[in-house]
């Protein structure tokens, strides 16, 4: 015997799907998508509807306040530079650290981008360098008077 669910409206599958439904349904619904085929049909129908939208718009960078709030939330530092490597000069001067500490020197935001590459120049270099290898040594032949030896299965007969 099936359990049985609520049957969802497509209108409320798509405002599951945009994250607009009340969180007390959200649960039930995402039963439902799990054990009924036609409601996560509707679903993913939905989810690249809005995909599509979503993918027409133009690109644009977030406002800074956007940036600052997503840092806060991930318990980043303000001064800290984005990941992308571009650099946002601070405003106000430098923070004290808490606990009455001195503030931390930091690297320019330059210096860390190349420090990247450096590092990732050198990893080609040595993943380079042990191809060149196994294939120098792959096609070099075996030294003249070397024995080989072949196993051999004797059985039962």
């Amino acid at each position: 015997m099936k359990p049985s669910y609520s049957s969802y409206s497509d209108d409320e599958i798509a405002r599951y799907v945009l994250g607009l439904d009340m969180p007390d349904r959200v649960a039930d619904i995402q039963s439902r998508l799990a054990h009924d085929d036609a409601a996560a049909a509707r679903a993913l129908k939905w989810e690249a509807y809005f995909l599509g939208i979503v993918d027409a718009l133009p690109v644009q960078p977030p406002p800074d306040a956007v940036l600052d709030r997503i840092r806060q939330s991930l318990g980043m530092e303000m001064e800290e530079p984005p990941v992308m490597g571009e650099a946002r000069i601070s405003e106000a001067g430098p923070r004290p650290a808490p606990g009455g500490e001195p503030p931390r020197r930091r690297a320019r935001p330059g210096t860390r981008l190349r420090r990247g590459r450096v590092a990732m120049a050198l990893g080609i270099a040595v993943v380079l360098c042990l191809a060149a290898l196994a294939l120098w040594a792959s096609l070099r032949p075996a030294p003249a008077g070397t024995v080989v030896q072949h196993p051999v299965h004797l059985g039962s007969r």
